[in-house]
């Protein structure tokens, strides 16, 4: 199994006040992962801290190297999206991404092939008369220029209308190859991504996995409303179905539990 992100003993204070507090874990290549946390527990900063943006003790490593002594090496295996993205407004897409491409010292045909990646159109249209769905396309496309194995993206959905969200969850899902880390307070939205979930609460981080490729389903069944609960498959759901069928037992509900419910209760256990 290979890792693409190292985080060992990390603790980051500001201005005497514990953000994180000896926090370690690890991210698998080619994982997408959910950032999830309250308001104010360091989902910004966590993103910060691996870019190398701000002052933390510990270690962490990107593709075996280590972002303080090996800030070069481990910085061109990360591509991010923070905060707002800026562009040259009275330039086209294409030109926005040679500019970029040159200051990294990357051949301009890289630009185009990016453009392809993110499927924006290789017209001479102005970025002033974008969309904020195809912003945001050029945004992932810039971040894409180093062929990064990690992408950061802080809250990536912003401003987004419902066809933005979907075609940047699909857009995501397409990169198999890269470990993804998506920060957002929509919990809906990170469910559709992914059931691997970076969890903050309480100055830790955890890695939590939901099911893997599983969700909780809950069936009531039967006339004194016998629950049955576990994670299944999509495949093992409709198994489960056709076989209470057969079996002639009443089905009264079948649902899944939300991750925002799932979390929740983390949250609450973990403050106990």
């Amino acid at each position: 199994m290979k890792y693409s992100l190292l985080v060992n003993n990390v603790t980051k204070e500001i201005k005497k006040n514990t953000i994180f507090n000896d926090v370690s874990f690890k991210l698998e290549k080619g994982k997408i992962y959910g950032l999830v946390g309250a308001n104010g527990s360091g989902k910004s900063t966590l993103i910060k801290m691996i870019m190398g943006l701000t002052s933390f003790s510990g270690n962490i490593s990107i593709n075996g190297y280590n972002i303080r002594k090996e800030f070069s090496q481990s910085m061109r295996n990360i591509g991010a999206i923070v905060d707002y993205v800026s562009f040259y407004d009275y330039l086209t897409a294409e030109e926005n991404l040679r500019y970029f491409a040159l200051l990294h010292g990357l051949n301009c045909e890289r630009a185009s092939e990016c453009m392809k990646l993110v499927n924006l159109n290789q017209d001479k249209k102005l970025v002033k008369h974008f969309s904020l769905g195809m912003k945001q396309r050029l945004g992932i496309a810039i971040s894409l220029l180093k062929d990064p194995d990690i992408l950061l993206l802080d809250e990536p959905t912003n401003g987004l209308d419902p066809k933005g969200i979907r075609d940047l969850r699909n857009l995501l899902f397409s990169f198999k190859d890269k470990t993804i880390i998506v920060s957002s307070h929509l919990i809906s939205e990170i469910e559709k991504l992914t059931t691997n979930i970076l969890f903050i609460n309480n100055k830790k981080i955890t890695t939590k996995s939901l099911g893997g490729d599983k969700r909780n389903v809950k069936f009531i069944l039967g006339n004194n409303y016998q629950i049955k609960e576990r994670y299944y498959t999509n495949d093992e759901v409709n198994s489960e179905i056709i076989s209470l069928v057969k079996k002639k037992v009443p089905i009264y509900r079948v649902s899944d539990e939300p991750l925002e419910d799932v979390l929740i209760s983390m949250m609450e256990e973990d403050n106990v």
